[in-house]
């Protein structure tokens, strides 16, 4: 007889804010570009997606939704800048709750990662005026390098929390989330503010590591006061992002060892902490090795006392071990999920990273471009039953 797989550690009830997990593995947010052409809203194919990767008490996380016109960064990506885009989101949080899963929307404002044509023929918005190299498609699928963005005023700063609150507050009660988390990393408006690089102001929101936190903080309390702290949730990224942004490694621990106390107040529903300075990332963006030395998820756990999410190629194994010392609480996974819709099933049934599917790791069916092959890469995978997985 051969003998049953051992029970993995991310498969194991967790309470996350105001809801109860039955395991540990969380889909991350990902964009995939595959909202309605013209209205950028999502659709039933968008609905079927996250359907498909929703399990009985699992969490996933929408890709980034914009909260504001002037955050918006990708063309056929959504929002929640409006009320009807947070009502057109409530058919697709229905298909999840109707499998037993959790739905949480990611909100962020784009900051420079973005290009004036999707911003409404305006200067992109940032920290300061700091260029970003690098291209991105825009309107009519072509081609546009990024800009020199506007540095906002203190006033437009102080704006940006409320715009967040009143986004949160659209998911909540006119799209039927269950909670939020607040994107505090790639490079977008709230990481930019965090860097060093990217922030170069002499005001209340610039300077040492308190005042360049300040708006993320004040973003967060913002959030909670309008959705309720255990409905919210932020993710941070320090260190190395695909947007031309990489933090040297005594920023990355200052930034880190500030705000661990900092959230620790906040009694969260989680942190997510994303670092992209594993394999392969960190060759993506030229460099030979990671940028730094020290591991960031125990650095963290070391100095925040909540909930705390893992990410950033992470493997299943490294998952498992992640959760077992209690450097984390949870995991999320992102590319993984794209072609293993049913991911926390075949970890409960005992696959490991080299038994899954790795199709999702061709970039190439990340985002679509064409409308008509929006279904490709996207909700076609075969899926895979547990049930004829031989220990």
């Amino acid at each position: 007889m051969a003998a049953l797989p051992m029970a993995s550690s991310l498969i194991a009830p967790l309470k996350v804010g105001a809801q109860q997990l039955a395991h540990r593995i969380s889909m991350s947010a990902m964009t995939r570009l595959r909202m309605s052409p013209g209205t950028e809203l999502p659709n039933d194919l968008v609905a079927q997606y996250y359907e498909q990767r929703a399990s009985k008490g699992g969490l996933l996380v929408t890709e980034c939704a914009y909260v504001r016109p002037d955050g918006r960064g990708y063309v056929r990506a959504p929002g929640l800048a409006t009320e009807a885009q947070a009502t057109a989101w409530k058919p697709v949080v229905q298909k999840v709750h109707g499998k037993g899963g959790i739905l949480y929307a990611q909100l962020f404002h784009a900051g420079r990662v973005s290009h004036s044509s999707l911003v409404g023929s305006k200067p992109t918005v940032c920290a300061s005026p700091v260029g970003m190299a690098g291209n991105l498609y825009v309107e009519g699928g072509v081609k546009a390098d990024y800009e020199v963005p506007r540095a906002l005023s203190t006033e437009e700063v102080e704006q940006v929390p409320k715009d967040f609150a009143a986004a949160a507050l659209r998911a909540i009660q006119a799209g039927g989330f269950d909670g939020i988390e607040i994107h505090g990393g790639n490079g977008y408006l709230l990481q930019a503010f965090m860097a060093q690089k990217t922030n170069q102001r002499t005001d209340k929101y610039g300077g040492s590591v308190a005042n360049r936190c300040r708006l993320l903080l004040e973003t967060v309390d913002a959030v909670a006061a309008a959705v309720g702290p255990e409905r919210t949730a932020v993710k941070i990224q320090p260190g190395i992002t695909f947007s031309d942004l990489i933090e040297p490694e005594a920023d990355v621990k200052e930034t880190l060892e500030y705000l661990g106390p900092e959230l620790s107040k906040r009694n969260l529903a989680y942190v997510c902490l994303s670092t992209l300075n594993s394999e392969p990332y960190f060759r993506f963006l030229g460099l030979s090795e990671p940028n730094i030395k020290f591991d960031p998820f125990r650095l963290f756990r070391n100095t925040f006392t909540g909930t705390v999410m893992a990410n950033g190629g992470i493997s299943i194994e490294a998952g498992e071990e992640l959760v077992k010392s209690g450097t984390a609480d949870l995991v999320a996974y992102g590319v993984p999920f794209i072609a293993n819709a049913n991911l926390p099933a075949l970890v409960a049934a005992g696959v490991k990273t080299a038994g899954l599917n790795p199709g999702g790791f061709d970039a190439k069916v990340w985002y679509a471009k064409d409308p008509a092959k929006d279904v490709i890469g996207f909700t076609d995978w075969p899926r895979v039953d547990p049930a004829t997985i031989k220990a």
